[in-house]
């Protein structure tokens, strides 16, 4: 008989085992890539719907003269005219004017609260994806309007 080369089959066994862990690793790699990047986007929604709405809350509320909280808030002005927040669904909304302006998408819970001169803002952002983010955040602003 001639010399025949090739595999035996414990090199194939072998082989097929080295080959069926590299799958695996990068099974798990490519999965983790994909959870932390999902995470990290919604935490990334979550915290700049907040920042938004911060900073409207303290650009109104520092020039409003009196303010009535609640389920909603209205803020008054000193030329009487009237900011109002609400949460409509999901959605944070600032009326002024007949102009509806939506501030954040994905807020579970807000509530606000007036006390004297302080108005507060208790607020919950949980966007939609599958990661489980949320982001809960108080701010407080304090009346000062100019005139």
């Amino acid at each position: 008989m001639k010399s025949q080369s090739g595999l035996t089959l414990v090199e194939m066994l072998i082989t097929v085992a080295i080959t069926g862990i590299i799958v695996v690793f990068l099974g798990v790699a490519i999965f983790q890539i994909i959870k932390v990047s999902a995470f990290g986007n919604d935490d990334l929604t979550a915290l700049h719907e907040m920042q938004n709405v911060a900073y409207w809350f303290n650009f109104d509320g520092q020039a409003a003269k009196t303010a009535t909280g609640g389920s909603q808030l209205t803020l008054t002005l000193t030329d009487n005219s009237t900011i109002t927040y609400t949460k409509t669904g999901t959605n944070l909304q600032r009326i002024f004017n007949s102009q509806v302006m939506t501030l954040a998408r994905n807020i579970t819970a807000v509530n606000w609260a007036v006390s004297s001169k302080l108005v507060t803002m208790n607020l919950t952002s949980a966007p939609t994806g599958v990661s489980g983010v949320s982001e809960n955040s108080t701010y407080m602003v304090y009346m000062r309007p100019a005139g």
